[in-house]
């Protein structure tokens, strides 16, 4: 029985819970205050098309997610909130594709479920509230795979017999070459190549499988089997240049050239080419031979990181996995549903395998396999909710254990990071609280109809991530005291400070600082003290073990005038300048009688 009204109900759901977590909240990485201050550079600037971050090049990444942060900062002022808003937009669009193909390929009830599980899982919902690029090509690779599949999957153009399949028209196929252009400019090649990489195999699959499947006889399985190999040998070529006309290949590369192209040729022409050296050399092929910041990790690091990232879905995940594979293996159902769940399977896999041989591994990197994943457990679950009893009733339960463990841990990790500089967050460990009365809703509900237990699930995803991305990190973000220390120095410089840095310095700083941040490091020493005394309004952030590196060089009416502990770190940031009442010199640490204001 399908529910009504679904797209009014995945609207309101996944709204709800994306608007409670828009806490003003300081961000928090080093990548969200750095593409905070590159877009905030092209507002000021009125240049759109060379990306500069403190008076630097910017290779790093394209320039989609800063136009969109830069437009949002131009209507609602520069702030967190306004750099923030594309990327829950763009879960929101998400959400609404997945409704598309859940109720197409499977039904409306599937559709929402499938949604608001996207939206309700731990990474996305830290993704949708970050002021980064993951959750805008989450969206693109998203919407550009379920355009293509849909008509692969439908009937329309496919003659009684025919071994051809579906082609896409011309519109459509430009139009997801559009969207592919867009994830180009978003990420680079990875927003073409990736949703290629798996609605081709995929589509090629589905080819062979008519190819090889019309016309073998049913009475001979010896007969059939030989003929399937040859079948399998002759139909290789045309079902791999049936593949390609189908999608439209040449319509969508044009179209994703004509959108991308441009500002790819602008920006290079702009820096003479360093832009696109440095960008595909450095952060393509450098990031997939080696690992880049220390981010590295074994092969199993997505996958293990995806049952975190994917909580509390994750904990039906595997299981969905290995039902879908046994039932494509066994051909228990129509061509239509096997044809649905091979496409789910290749689109985890791609995403998941393709960055686990690269050598730099993040959490977020796999994210686009996600929408996948939602579709699939939801697919799954409510399918289940058609029988009289569960199936695999063992695993469902290690599924809900995992999903009460999962709430401990959550508990537990927030008390932990409180020894290493999360002080004050103790009370956003209650989130933890939320699987585990998950759990036992779920335990209850599925007493009585399995249908509410899939419901309960649905809600405890909502509000775990809700209070997860919102309040709860609301609480931790006490503890980043970096922007305060920023506008304490503008405080003390009577409007406006300039800023220097010696041996560190971070994004928060840059962002919040409003203008060029000094860097100088170790061995610059004199660089630093030539601008700390070129003037009143000068101030320098030190990190304290390097204070002493400095402090037998400084005039006496300079001493420290604040000071922060930086998240995750074991010394405190020195704010030093001009302090018109003192007439200490600075001490080295761990002596600091000098002023604090």
């Amino acid at each position: 029985m399908n529910i009504r009204h679904p797209l009014a109900i995945v609207l309101v759901a996944a709204t709800a819970c994306l608007t409670l977590g828009f806490a003003s909240t300081p961000f928090w990485d080093e990548d969200e205050p750095r593409f905070a201050a590159i877009a905030q550079t092209m507002v000021d600037t009125g240049d759109w098309v060379v990306p500069i971050y403190n008076d630097t090049l910017a290779v790093d990444k394209p320039v989609l997610m800063h136009w969109c942060m830069a437009i949002c900062f131009s209507l609602f002022g520069n702030n967190e909130c306004a750099a923030r808003l594309p990327s829950a937009v763009a879960t929101l669009l998400t959400a609404l594709a997945l409704l598309r193909a859940g109720t197409r390929w499977w039904n409306p009830t599937t559709g929402v479920v499938a949604a608001l599980a996207f939206v309700g899982c731990l990474l996305v919902g830290i993704e949708s509230h970050a002021a980064t690029p993951d959750a805008i090509l989450v969206a693109l690779t998203t919407w550009s795979t379920i355009l293509v599949a849909e008509v692969l999957l439908g009937d329309q153009g496919r003659r009684s017999g025919s071994l051809l399949l579906p082609q896409l028209s011309l519109a459509r196929a430009a139009t997801i070459g559009v969207l592919m252009g867009l994830a180009v400019l978003c990420k680079g090649p990875i927003g073409f190549v990736g949703p290629l990489a798996v609605v081709l195999p995929w589509a090629w699959c589905v080819a062979m499988q008519q190819r090889c499947s019309t016309g073998s006889p049913s009475s001979d399985s010896a007969g059939e089997s030989r003929l399937t190999v040859s079948r399998l040998l002759a139909a290789t070529l045309p079902a791999t240049l049936e593949t390609i006309r189908s999608v439209r290949l040449l319509t969508m590369l044009v179209a994703m050239l004509v959108v991308a192209g441009p500002w790819y040729l602008a920006v290079s022409l702009r820096t003479e080419g360093q832009w696109t050296r440095e960008f595909f050399l450095v952060h393509n092929v450098g990031r997939f031979v080696a690992p880049m910041e220390k981010h590295g990790g074994g092969f199993l690091f997505h996958p293990l990181a995806m049952l975190v990232g994917f909580y509390p879905w994750s904990c039906f995940l595997p299981l969905s996995m290995a039902v879908a594979g046994w039932r494509i293996w066994k051909r228990s159902d129509s061509p239509l549903v096997s044809q649905t769940l091979l496409l789910l399977l290749v689109w985890i896999t791609v995403w998941v395998g393709a960055f686990s041989a690269a050598a730099t591994k993040l959490p977020n990197y796999v994210l686009p396999a996600y929408p996948a994943a939602a579709l699939l457990v939801a697919a799954l679950a409510l399918e289940a909710t058609r029988r009289t009893e569960w199936a695999h009733p063992r695993w469902i339960a290690s599924g809900v254990v995992a999903l009460a463990l999962g709430g401990a841990a959550t508990a537990l990790t927030v008390l932990v990071g409180t020894f290493f500089g999360l002080s004050g967050g103790e009370p956003a460990a209650l989130v933890g609280c939320v699987p585990i009365l998950g759990a036992i809703a779920c335990v209850w509900c599925g007493r009585r109809s399995s249908r509410e237990a899939v419901v309960a699930m649905t809600v405890t995803g909502l509000v775990y991530t809700a209070l997860a991305v919102g309040p709860a990190a609301w609480q931790i973000s006490k503890a980043n005291a970096l922007p305060a220390l920023v506008r304490q120095a503008h405080r003390h410089a009577g409007g406006h400070a300039r800023l220097g840095t010696y041996a560190r310095n971070t994004p928060n700083i840059v962002y919040y600082a409003h203008g060029h941040v000094g860097e100088w490091g170790l061995g610059q020493a004199s660089e630093a003290l030539a601008f700390l005394t070129s003037g009143d309004d000068a101030v320098l952030l030190i990190p304290e073990q390097h204070v002493n590196e400095i402090a037998g060089l400084l005039p006496p009416e300079v001493g420290v005038i604040g000071k922060a502990r930086p998240l995750f770190q074991k010394h405190d940031l020195l704010m030093i300048g001009t302090v018109p009442t003192a007439t200490h010199r600075l001490a080295a640490p761990p002596s600091l009688e000098s002023p604090i204001r």
